[in-house]
């Protein structure tokens, strides 16, 4: 397991890539991402402005320089490398979902595996509307002594 306290929030992303498509491949890792994403737009009005309209030698291409520079550059990131790859055509989307927190819980710990899976968080209401009752009265001096108390526990 990785200690995931000094990481930000963009590396314990790219660790929680590699670990979900080193655990269920490439297509189990969209697989479980999908079920969590939302999405929005147009992709089928925008897919040639995003994309272009590249050969299969141009996106093979993308793809070997993507792994090179992320060997490359993965000097801050341990690699991620004993787990097994499965095959995720015969799972179910509740068997991806649990492999793939499974794997993200092994690698990045439940708190990295919990600041992974927020990025999935759906927000919904207005804080602005929302905040005094979410709130209270609470004073500046009680949020430090909250923020102190929570590093305490760590």
């Amino acid at each position: 397991m990785i200690d995931v306290s000094n990481l930000t929030q963009t590396q314990i992303q790219q660790l929680g890539i590699d670990t979900l498509s080193l655990t269920l491949g490439p297509a189990g890792m969209g697989l479980f991402m999908h079920q969590f994403d939302l999405g929005s737009g147009d992709y089928t009005r925008d897919r040639d402005e995003i994309l272009g309209n590249p050969t299969i030698e141009q996106i093979v291409a993308r793809i070997k320089e993507r792994r090179i520079s992320q060997v490359e550059s993965s000097d801050v990131l341990p690699k991620v490398t004993n787990m097994k790859m499965l095959d995720v055509t015969k799972l179910s989307q509740a068997e991806i979902r649990r492999l793939g927190v499974e794997a993200l819980t092994k690698t990045l710990g439940h708190a990295g595996m919990a600041r992974f899976m927020q990025q999935f968080e759906m927000s919904s209401g207005d804080y602005t509307r929302d905040r005094d009752q979410i709130l209270g009265d609470i004073t500046l001096e009680e949020i430090f002594v909250s923020i102190e108390d929570g590093r305490q526990q760590l």
